[in-house]
């Protein structure tokens, strides 16, 4: 009898598609990107780098104040004020670099070219693998855009902006590994992902948008359905959840809302909801238009560049309806999943906190606010192009070479978009080199802009401080009085122009009218330890020592960290022979700034001037070591 043979079944082994191709585009990628920043590397601190780095105590620790760092608001270090921000895995990578190179400015820009080139390089590995069913010109020439687009100047020329880009680069991180899970299946790829989220979350706020970009990716490009989107999507709200209750332990309600005023955002001007709303509403259509053509660009383009408005502006009924028919047809297309449909959700998702529709924000415009939504844009521009181009978006191929001169005609008009974008990117990155140019640059292209006005006047009047040839002085004087009377004109409550054109009458040897602008800048912000110091040596160099002793006291009652107003109050206390409070403001100061020479010194003098030489030795001999001049 024969022997029944038993049917063998082979399981055929799944090939995996390798991604080897991938890595050679997302490199070049990134050299472009790195490349086209790296005439920023030599820049200095700019904008808000002073109050998160070269101006914050805390920051300047390095290691040591980490832990500080995860426990205060994120302006903690800088001023003696609540804060609404709370950022504290960057100012951790700012402590970081500073304990390994103390006040340089290079270590933080190459930094923040290092992180957005990789950025680049992995977003287009990303978009090559989501996009899989499409032609690889499309993650390809979309990354570029993206890469190359001159709106993101701010955030990577920027120090300070390493919030935006760590943020981005988490989100990243976070939706690359919730859809490797939908794909393989495999838990590792879902605990990376939402400890990537971590890191975005704490790295800046808006990062809460992507809990509607994470189902949205899974709605797209998955075969899945939302009831099994959804429940993989809320383990993402864990992040979200921790960041809110350590937020809201560290510096109060996280709903709380901000002290804001119309200089930082307009919107705060406007006398009724219907002008809030129409004004909002023209913003969108700029920064719509900013992306399309990114010419002029500007650090602030605030109060009262560009005044309120109402319906009865063309340009809002413009915005609107370019905006709705947006919406109209992303909601359309969702049932057939159209790329269009994705890029413009994408787009409105990840923009709509900082619209000022829904809540508002603590500025009413600002171009790295631009920076993840400019990937929608991205996207539908390449995707458009492609079809009007007449270009098989479904074509098959992994030699991305071969594609490119399949299409030339397309390769070659993304690649004078993406030449163009470049060289607008390369030109603004060198008004960045430091405040001065920004706002020497910036202030021809927003001359209505309140602040933009008096931080012009400010840094061309640090510049007449600093000035040794008296006409040149003068001439810089002269200048930054006409753009702080321009920002008064503005905003005649702007009490930081009328504070600082009090010092530059009293540079010029004009007390009166110095006496008369502090005055007005007390007036309009009663707590400025800065104008109350100034009033302060006012005073003095007028002989009226009591009024001189109370401005100072006032100075470190506003901000007890205020190191020059302890020195100027110890100063004079010793000169009007009140030695225990001399004493007292020095120790004071010196508590603060322990390594602070001429406290040492002054702390040595008094003691030794009040009977007490054998301690003032000690501190008179730390002057010396820390300032051999000082022997003199």
């Amino acid at each position: 009898m024969a022997k029944k043979q038993t049917k063998r079944t082979t399981k055929k082994k799944v090939k995996k598609t390798s991604n080897r191709h991938l890595i050679l585009p997302a490199i070049l990628i990134g050299i472009l990107a790195f490349a086209i920043y790296s005439n920023t590397l030599g820049h200095q601190y700019t904008l808000d780098d002073f109050s998160a780095i070269k101006e914050n105590y805390v920051t300047q620790k390095g290691v040591e104040a980490i832990p500080t760092i995860f426990k205060t608001h994120y302006r903690y270090g800088y001023w003696n004020s609540p804060g609404e921000l709370y950022r504290p895995f960057t100012l951790a990578m700012f402590a970081l670099e500073w304990q390994i190179a103390p006040d340089s400015p290079f270590i933080g820009h190459f930094m923040n070219v290092l992180f957005y080139a990789l950025t680049g390089a992995l977003l287009f590995v990303f978009l090559a693998q989501i996009f899989k069913g499409y032609s690889l010109l499309l993650p390809f020439f979309a990354t570029l855009i993206f890469v190359a687009h001159p709106v993101h100047v701010e955030v990577v020329a920027n120090i300070k902006s390493r919030d935006e880009i760590m943020a981005f680069l988490g989100c990243l991180g976070a939706v690359f590994g919730l859809w490797k899970y939908w794909k393989d299946g495999k838990g590792k790829w879902l605990i990376l992902g939402v400890l990537s989220y971590f890191i975005a979350m704490f790295s800046k706020e808006n990062a809460i948008t992507f809990i509607a970009i994470f189902p949205l990716v899974g709605y797209f490009f998955t075969k899945k359905k939302l009831k099994e989107i959804l429940p993989i999507c809320a383990l993402f709200l864990i992040p979200v959840i921790v960041y809110l209750a350590v937020r809201q332990g560290v510096i109060g309600n996280v709903l709380k809302a901000k002290q804001t005023v119309a200089l930082d955002n307009v919107l705060y001007a406007s006398e009724s909801f219907i002008e809030q709303f129409a004004t909002a509403i023209l913003l969108l259509g700029k920064y719509l238009w900013t992306l399309i053509f990114p010419h002029p660009l500007g650090s602030d383009f605030g109060y009262n560049e560009i005044p309120i408005t109402n319906f009865g502006d063309w340009r809002v009924l413009l915005s609107g309806l370019i905006h709705l028919g947006l919406l109209g047809y992303a909601i359309k297309g969702l049932k057939n999943k159209k790329i269009e449909s994705f890029a413009i959700l994408f787009y409105l998702i990840s923009f709509s906190i900082f619209s000022n529709i829904f809540i508002k924000i603590g500025s009413s415009y600002g171009d790295r606010f631009l920076y993840v939504a400019s990937l929608g844009f991205a996207i539908g521009l390449t995707y458009i192009l492609m079809k009007l181009l007449k270009v098989n978006s479904k074509e098959k191929g992994q030699n991305l070479k071969a594609l490119i001169q399949k299409n030339i005609p397309f390769s070659a008009i993304m690649g004078v978009i993406i030449l163009l974008l470049c060289i607008k990117t390369v030109d603004r990155n060198s008004v960045w080199y430091d405040s001065y140019s920004l706002y020497a640059a910036d202030i021809k292209n927003a001359p209505n802009s309140a602040k933009l006005n008096y931080h012009y006047a400010l840094e061309t009047a640090k510049k007449g401080d600093a000035e040794n040839d008296q006409n040149r002085k003068n001439e810089l004087y002269t200048e930054a009085k006409k753009h702080l009377n321009k920002a008064i004109e503005i905003f005649p409550q702007y009490h930081d122009a009328y504070g600082r054109l009090g010092l530059v009458y009293y540079y010029e040897k004009n007390p009166n009218e110095a006496l008369k602008n502090y005055e007005l800048a007390i007036k309009y912000k009663n707590k400025n330890a800065t104008v109350y110091s100034n009033m302060g040596t006012l005073y003095f160099e007028q002989q009226n020592y009591q009024k001189a002793i109370e401005s100072y006291e006032q100075a470190v009652k506003i901000d007890p960290r205020f190191v020059d107003g302890w020195r100027n109050l110890g100063s004079i206390n010793a000169m009007t022979q009140k030695f225990p409070q001399a004493i007292n403001a020095f120790r004071k100061g010196l508590e603060i700034e322990p390594n602070n020479a001429v406290l040492n010194f002054y702390l040595g003098q008094s003691l030794r001037d009040s009977g007490n030489p054998t301690e003032a030795q000690q501190y008179l001999e730390k002057a010396y070591q820390l300032d051999p001049s000082l022997r003199k």
